[in-house]
């Protein structure tokens, strides 16, 4: 095994018509994980696991796919972008959160 995809699909919520996300009012892939081993990078083993999950979703009634990851990977994001075709739509913010130190 040289590479790895967990996706799955997400229905509209139940208080779509209340939400300001978009994404949230559609039947969607949901690409949870995709990972290659580094040897066989450049070697179009994402590329067709990513083809083939889309087009899983799309059998499914998915109309849109979505993914997180991490903005400042120097090779998730130009896959994602350059060769998937995906676009940035938000930004996650995260914080630990660690115990208060006394004062």
């Amino acid at each position: 095994m040289v590479g790895f995809l967990d996706a799955l699909i997400q229905g509209p919520v139940e208080s779509a018509d209340q939400q300001l996300v978009h994404e949230v009012r559609v039947r969607r892939l949901a690409v949870n994980a995709l990972g290659v081993e580094r040897s066989s990078w450049r070697k179009g083993v994402g590329t067709e696991l990513m083809r083939a999950a889309e087009r899983w979703g799309r059998e499914r009634g998915a109309t849109l796919s979505v993914l997180d990851t991490y903005v400042d990977s120097p090779v998730s994001v130009p896959f994602y972008e350059d060769r998937m075709g995906y676009r940035r739509r938000s930004i996650r913010f995260v914080k630990r959160l660690l115990p208060d130190s006394p004062q």
